[in-house]
């Protein structure tokens, strides 16, 4: 009983709802099949079906904010991926550092791309008409 309490304690809530994804095509599956065969349990297994995607939608949304609250990199994290792991700042850091040979933090470059380069050439101008 206790290995069981610690196993659970270590799956997360987005491999929960990934799970109740997998559980609601089955449950559709069933409760097509039995609006086929008009049997007596469509009600129960429409319940199912519904409790499935609530249960789906509920634990992609707390595992999305659980991501978000554990992020500590400074950039904000959209909501769309919620498999992705944040990365710590100094992460970044390491990476600019490594590879794009940029001591500072993203900020600069954040600057860099915000100011604006000057007027727009007549070549750019003709190729836009």
């Amino acid at each position: 009983m206790i290995f069981v309490v610690k196993a659970l304690r270590k799956v997360s809530a987005t491999e929960v709802a990934y799970v109740c994804f997998l559980l609601t095509f089955v449950a559709l599956g069933t409760f097509v099949y039995a609006l086929a065969a008009r049997s007596a349990a469509v009600w129960v297994l429409g319940a199912g079906f519904i409790v499935l995607m609530v249960a789906m939608v509920a634990g992609f949304r707390i595992g999305a904010r659980k991501r978000a609250a554990s992020n500590d990199s400074g950039i904000e994290i959209e909501g769309a991926n919620v498999w992705a792991r944040p990365l710590r700042r100094e992460q970044i850091d390491r990476y600019l550092q490594s590879y794009r040979g940029i001591s500072e933090s993203h900020e600069h470059l954040l600057q860099a791309v915000a100011t604006p380069l000057g007027e727009p050439s007549k070549t750019m101008e003709r190729q836009a008409a």
